[in-house]
Formats: structure tokens, C-alpha cells, sequence
């Protein structure tokens, strides 16, 4: 049985944890043979004297490229780093949930309000009232009606 600190707590590790830490070592393990594999492919194919000179400098490259990812792959896979990117992931989702309850708290929501239909169909009698003495305020000026002659000619 393994023990972790867990800020500041000291717990043993469950079954599941174990779980997956077995199946992450197993897939690191699979991820560095596959690409050591390429790597000696690559280097092969570099110094193949069937291979054309200017695809040497490619494979070269290559070998190189692959080496870089397995250097990665055994920094950010290691178990030490996996633990530390699931605890950071843990502790935002925690922060996350509890920023969201205090959003949920903190709402403050519109009251929905409906209209009656008697007060709109009086709101709307009103207008149109105010549009048809609009429109004859406008036929008894006499600028208007000038105004109007000469669009219409």
C-alpha cells in the first residue's frame, strides 16, 4: 500500500488509483518501444548506402526527432509528473464546481413579466389613434402638402 500527499492530507491510494497507474506505466512502456523502434529504423536508414544522400539528411533528421519525443514522453509520462497533472486537474475541477455554486447563489433573475391582453389592445388602440391624427396633422400643413405636390410631379 502506497501512501500520496494529497495537499496537506496523507491518504492511502485506492484500487482504482492503482489501476491506473499500472495501465499509464503499461502505455508509457508501449509508447517508448514504439518510438525506440522508429529510432533505430531511422538510423538505419541513415547510414544505408542503398539509401540516396539527400534522404540521409532526412532520416537524420528524423532519428533525431524521435529521440527528442522519447526524451519527452520520458519526462511528462513519468508517474511522478502524471500524479502531479491529475492532482492540479483535480483541485480546478473542485474550483470550478464550487465557483459555479457560488454563481448560482449569487443570480439574480429577471422577473418575467406578462402583459394582460386587455392592456396591450388599448396600447395598441392608442397608437393607432395617434398615427391617424399624425397623419391629418401633416395634410393640414400646408408646407407638407407643398412638399407632397412636388414629390408627386
Amino acid at each position: 500500500m502506497q501512501v500520496t500527499l494529497d495537499e496537506d492530507e496523507v491518504r492511502e491510494e485506492s484500487e482504482v488509483e492503482k489501476s491506473i497507474n499500472v495501465w499509464r506505466q503499461s502505455e508509457r512502456k508501449i509508447m517508448i518501444e514504439m518510438v525506440q523502434d522508429l529510432i533505430q529504423t531511422s538510423h538505419k536508414y541513415a547510414k544505408s548506402q542503398y539509401t540516396p544522400s539527400a534522404q540521409r539528411a532526412r532520416w537524420t533528421k528524423l532519428a533525431g526527432q524521435l529521440i527528442w519525443h522519447k526524451d519527452q514522453i520520458l519526462k511528462n509520462f513519468s508517474l511522478e509528473a502524471m500524479t502531479i497533472d491529475l492532482q492540479t486537474l483535480k483541485r480546478q475541477i473542485r474550483e470550478s464546481e464550487e465557483r459555479r455554486e457560488r454563481e448560482i447563489r449569487t443570480r439574480n433573475y429577471q422577473t418575467i413579466v406578462f402583459r394582460k391582453p386587455e392592456n396591450s389592445k388599448a396600447e395598441n388602440a392608442e397608437e393607432a389613434q395617434n398615427a391617424e391624427t399624425s397623419e391629418a396633422s401633416e395634410a393640414d400643413d400646408p408646407e407638407g402638402a407643398r412638399e407632397n405636390a412636388l414629390k408627386t410631379a
